[in-house]
C-alpha cells in the first residue's frame, strides 16, 4: 500500500518567505535611517557648543579663552592680570551659556554668564568639514570677554622725571595735558627748561597698581605722597651731591653780596660771583648803597643752604638763608633776614650767579 506524504503548502512557504524578507528589508531601512539621523544629529550646533563650553569655561581656567579673545589690556598690565581678574569675578558662581541666535542664522552666538552677569560670548559658524553623510559641521569662529578694569591712578611729577607703574615707564600717551610751571621756569636762560609738573593718568586697570616709582634723570628715586583724593605726587628731589660741592661757594657769594649792599665789601668781591652779562650784575653795580644802617661790625648767623637743583650740566639753582647781624654801639643789633634762591650758569670754567629771587 502506497502512503502519500503531505507537503507544506507552497502558498505558506512563499508567504513566510516574503514576511521574512520584509523584516530583513525593514531592519536594513531602519538601520540606514538611524545611521542617517545619528549623522544628522551629530552635526547639530548644540553639541559643538557644549564641547566649546566644556573646553573654555566649565573648568574655570580661562587661559585658552583669553588666548582666543581680543581683550583690551593696559600696557601696565598683561593678559595674566585679566586671567586673575576673571577668576576672581567668576569664583563660586554658576557658569551657564545660552544661544541668542535664531535658527535661521548661519552663525550662532552664545552668551556665557556667571550667575546672572554676562561676562563672555562665543560664536559658532559653519566649517568646511562635513559628516560621513555630508552634513556641515560647526566650529568656533570668535570669542569675546566682557570685562573691563575700573581702577585708575593719577600721578603728578616733574616732566623731566620718569614715572614707573608696575615697572613700566609712562610715556607721553599717559599725560593728561594738565601742567604747572615751577617758579624756576621764570628764571631760566634761553635753551634751558625749568621744572614743569605734569599729570599722568592710567585708567581701565583691572587692579590697583602693585608698584609706583619715580626716578630723577640721574636715576635717584623720589619719595611719594598721596593726597585725600588718591592722587600720587612727588616734588623736586634736590641734589645732595651738588650741595656738597657748591655749598661753601654759594654761601661766600651770598655773603659777599650782602656785605657789599651794607658798604662792608667791595663791588669787585661780589662781582667775582656774578655773570657780567646778567641784569643782576648791572642792577647790583648801580644799586644805591649810601643809605645803610650805621654799624660798627657785622656777622652772619644761622647760615644754611638747601634746594640745590640741577637743570642741565651748565645750570643749577640753590637756596641760601642766614641772618645778617649789624652790630651798633649803644643800640640794639639790627638783624636782616636773608632767604634767597640763586640761579647759576657756567661761564668759562666757573659757575656764576645770573638771577635770583627772595622768599
Amino acid at each position: 500500500m502506497i502512503v502519500k506524504k503531505k507537503r507544506f503548502p507552497v502558498f505558506y512557504a512563499v508567504y513566510f518567505t516574503l514576511i521574512f524578507l520584509f523584516f530583513i528589508a525593514l531592519a536594513v531601512v531602519l538601520h540606514v535611517v538611524r545611521t542617517y539621523l545619528a549623522d544628522y544629529e551629530s552635526a547639530q550646533p548644540q553639541y559643538e557648543a557644549q564641547r566649546v563650553f566644556d573646553a573654555y569655561y566649565a573648568s574655570g581656567d580661562y587661559t585658552a579663552l583669553l588666548e582666543a579673545s581680543e581683550v583690551a589690556v593696559s600696557p601696565l598690565e598683561t593678559k595674566d592680570t585679566v586671567l586673575r581678574y576673571l577668576r576672581e569675578v567668576t569664583d563660586g558662581k554658576k557658569i551657564t551659556y545660552t544661544s541668542i541666535t535664531t535658527g535661521l542664522d548661519s552663525d550662532i552666538k552664545y552668551i556665557v554668564k556667571a550667575d546672572d552677569v554676562k561676562f563672555s560670548s562665543f560664536t559658532l559658524t559653519e566649517s568646511d568639514a562635513t559628516t560621513e553623510k555630508g552634513f556641515t559641521l560647526y566650529k568656533p569662529s570668535s570669542f569675546e570677554v566682557y570685562v573691563a578694569g575700573t581702577e585708575s591712578i593719577t600721578v603728578t611729577a616733574p616732566l623731566s622725571y620718569t614715572v614707573y607703574v608696575n615697572g613700566v615707564a609712562l610715556d607721553a600717551s599717559f599725560l593728561t595735558g594738565s601742567k604747572k610751571d615751577d617758579i624756576s621756569c621764570q628764571h631760566m636762560p634761553e635753551g634751558v627748561n625749568g621744572i614743569v609738573f605734569a599729570e599722568y593718568k592710567a585708567d581701565k586697570l583691572y587692579f590697583a597698581p602693585e608698584s609706583i616709582k619715580i626716578l630723577t634723570p640721574d636715576g635717584r628715586e623720589c619719595p611719594l605722597a598721596q593726597d585725600e583724593t588718591g592722587i600720587y605726587s612727588t616734588g623736586i628731589l634736590y641734589d645732595e651731591a651738588l650741595q656738597a660741592e657748591y655749598s661753601e661757594y654759594v654761601i661766600s657769594a651770598a655773603q659777599a653780596l650782602a656785605a657789599y649792599m651794607q658798604n662792608d665789601g667791595k663791588f669787585s668781591t661780589a662781582a667775582a660771583y656774578m655773570d657780567p652779562d646778567s641784569e643782576l650784575y648791572i642792577n647790583t653795580r648801580t644799586a644805591e648803597t649810601y643809605f645803610v644802617i650805621d654799624h660798627s661790625s657785622y656777622s652772619f648767623e644761622d647760615v644754611r643752604t638747601s634746594e640745590f637743583c640741577r637743570y642741565d650740566d651748565n645750570t643749577f639753582s640753590c637756596r641760601v638763608s642766614f641772618t645778617h647781624v649789624l652790630k651798633r654801639y649803644g643800640s640794639k643789633d639790627y638783624k636782616d633776614y636773608i632767604d634767597t634762591t640763586f640761579f647759576l650758569r657756567r661761564v668759562g670754567d666757573k659757575f656764576l650767579i645770573y638771577d635770583r629771587y627772595n622768599h
